[in-house]
């Protein structure tokens, strides 16, 4: 931009050409669009300081984009209506979109962005209800609303984007006609209502809940019952008191730098908890389990000392055997559930992930994770068991069938039961998946068939050997435009299908976003302004992001290692997983990135 500004230098020494209307005005739009890029407040430039140094800069051509006043009311709404065409025509691009809305307080209203899913995170609306309370039926309303904006309007192609069928239609055909057959929310229960009533009255096919947040909600579950609990317990009083007191946190960091060897990893720090971090049980009680030895060090180090500080009991007995047992025994545990977790985030992780994750760890807890009571364990399970079936939808096990990728663990989870409650009768997999299809065919049993038929054909042709490579390295989408072609029935309902996501985690940057435009220091920007600055820094950001579904992006080997078990995992072969890890890789998707995966673009 600035290349733009400098004058050029002519051989004759002449003074540079006065600026034209024109000129001005595109480097102000320039100049607006790169400040709501970076969450710059519209009157940044607008000092002494600034005007001089560009002046200086330009050789006195551009002294800053203006007023905040000129830009916010004529410059703004200019660069949103570029952003806004690009987000449309992304939106058009896409074969299907899933649609999403998120909610929070924001100057104790509440706030609420509608987000298209294709699986990239676009938001195309934000709306306030004022006085109005936040019912199911209002949060309805205002979803069918917004399905009016312009955005939207645009990328229409002629269908109803999600508005319902004008006539009776059969699912299978509203599925590939309308252009937002599908809704994803949160779990609270405004918004489960919200979902489940739009299915009802025929808004939209189906709906489904959002995977990392059932995952999120696994985690809780598990904090209350033992061993987690003590573990989590003795986590918080140890970190919190070599975190929050001066003379603990001194010794301890004098303590880790005296123990550390040269070359070695060295010790992360201490984390605390919190719940709005994906299974924040994770990272407290993993990191205490790191810091064991330089905390119990630490204190031996106090006993020594002239001047001892004085140690609350509850932090002894969170570094004595029983805490340390009950820690060793939660942590595998918690690390798998937090790599699913991180998995089902992914831009890019299809709709079959997420019965594939959350099947293959229930099933592994029958093998696996034995230092965990039996009794724990089940509980663990039933937890698995009613979240998934709260929050999922017969589409996400159709989908698990036709995603070849998880083939070989599917005659380990096929037995499984899948209700919300204990007592209830509920299904397998298999059996959601034929839900599933009576769903699509409508009950027409002429329909349904030819369905069935053709899908055991897929399964026999995706189990081949020479099929397992494709499976591992390509998206289901990509391998669905691919090789699937032959089968003419259900070519067209899955590119359309694995355009959903698994969660909706991809919309809660658009409110981190937020709080860096609307600051306590610049709190009496207009809604419409907010809103406006909001949509083109997030939109922005995802249309910049790459496209996952014909690369390999990340190293499964940590999260194989946890959810699948050592025969599951030998059958699979390679360690490469087919969808992005939040943002990409820094090695290209050539697994150099060490044991762990990237997140080198969050």
């Amino acid at each position: 931009m600035m290349g733009v500004l400098v004058p050029a230098v002519n051989n004759f020494g002449a003074p540079p050409l006065p600026v034209t209307t024109e000129q001005l005005h595109d480097w102000r739009v320039l100049w607006v669009e790169a400040m709501c890029d970076s969450c710059l407040p519209l009157g940044f430039f607008e000092t002494d300081a600034w005007r001089a140094a560009l002046g200086a800069v330009t050789g006195g051509r551009f002294q800053g984009p203006g007023d905040r006043r000129m830009l916010a009311s004529t410059y703004v709404p200019l660069v949103a209506a570029k952003s806004d065409a690009r987000t449309a025509e992304r939106i058009r691009e896409a074969n299907s979109s899933a649609v999403f809305m998120d909610g929070a307080t924001v100057n104790r209203q509440g706030v609420y962005n509608f987000f298209s899913y294709s699986p990239l995170a676009l938001l195309y609306a934000t709306t306030r209800l004022g006085d109005v309370s936040p019912t199911g039926d209002n949060l309805l309303r205002a979803l069918k609303d917004s399905f009016q904006q312009p955005i939207v309007a645009v990328a229409r192609l002629g269908a109803s984007a999600g508005g319902g069928a004008a006539a009776p239609a059969p699912r299978w055909r509203r599925l590939l006609e309308e252009r937002a057959p599908a809704v994803v929310s949160d779990s609270p229960s405004a918004m489960v209502r919200m979902r489940r009533a739009g299915v009802s009255d025929g808004i939209f096919v189906f709906g489904y809940g959002c995977a990392a947040h059932a995952g999120n909600l696994v985690a809780q579950d598990a904090a209350k019952i033992q061993p987690f609990a003590l573990a989590l317990r003795s986590s918080l009083c140890a970190s919190i008191f070599s975190m929050r007191c001066g003379r603990p946190r001194t010794l301890h960091a004098a303590t880790v730098s005296s123990l550390a060897v040269p070359g070695s990893r060295p010790v992360r720090g201490l984390k605390g908890y919190s719940r709005t971090r994906w299974v924040g049980e994770s990272n407290t009680i993993a990191a205490v389990q790191e810091n064991l030895p330089t905390l119990r060090h630490t204190l031996f180090a106090n006993t020594l000392s002239t001047t001892p500080f004085d140690v609350p009991s509850s932090v002894k007995e969170a570094l004595e055997a029983p805490s340390r047992a009950a820690i060793g025994q939660s942590t595998p545990f918690l690390k798998a559930l937090a790599a699913m977790v991180s998995l089902l985030e992914a831009d890019a992780a299809p709709l079959s992930s997420f019965a594939g994750l959350f099947s293959t760890l229930r099933s592994s807890l029958d093998t696996y994770f034995l230092e965990i009571p039996l009794t724990t364990r089940v509980g663990l399970q039933r937890s698995l068991t009613a979240r998934y079936a709260a929050f999922s939808d017969p589409m996400a096990a159709l989908a698990f069938y036709l995603d070849g990728f998880w083939g070989p663990a599917r005659g380990r989870v096929a037995g499984l039961l899948w209700a919300m409650r204990e007592g209830e009768g509920g299904l397998t997999l298999s059996e959601l998946r034929d839900v599933a299809i009576a769903s699509l065919a409508d009950g027409d049993t002429a329909w349904a068939a030819p369905l069935q038929a053709e899908l055991s054909e897929f399964l026999a042709f995706a189990a081949q050997p020479a099929r397992a490579d494709s499976w591992r390295r390509l998206h289901p989408r990509s391998w669905w435009r691919i090789y699937g072609e032959r089968f003419v029935l259900w070519h067209p309902i899955f590119l359309r299908l694995f355009s959903f996501p698994a969660s909706a985690a991809g919309g809660e940057r658009a409110f981190k976003r937020l709080n860096q435009i609307h600051t306590t220091r610049h709190n009496r920007l207009s809604p419409q302004l907010v809103d406006q600055l909001t949509r083109i820094d997030f939109n922005n950001a995802q249309l910049r992001r790459p496209c996952y579904f014909f690369f390999k992006v990340i190293n499964r080997a940590q999260v194989a290692s946890f959810l699948c078990s050592r025969g599951v995992r030998r059958r699979w072969g390679g360690s490469w997983s087919r969808w992005g890890w939040r943002g990409g890789c820094r090695s290209g998707g050539r697994g150099r990135c060490g044991p762990r995966p990237c997140r080198s673009r969050r």
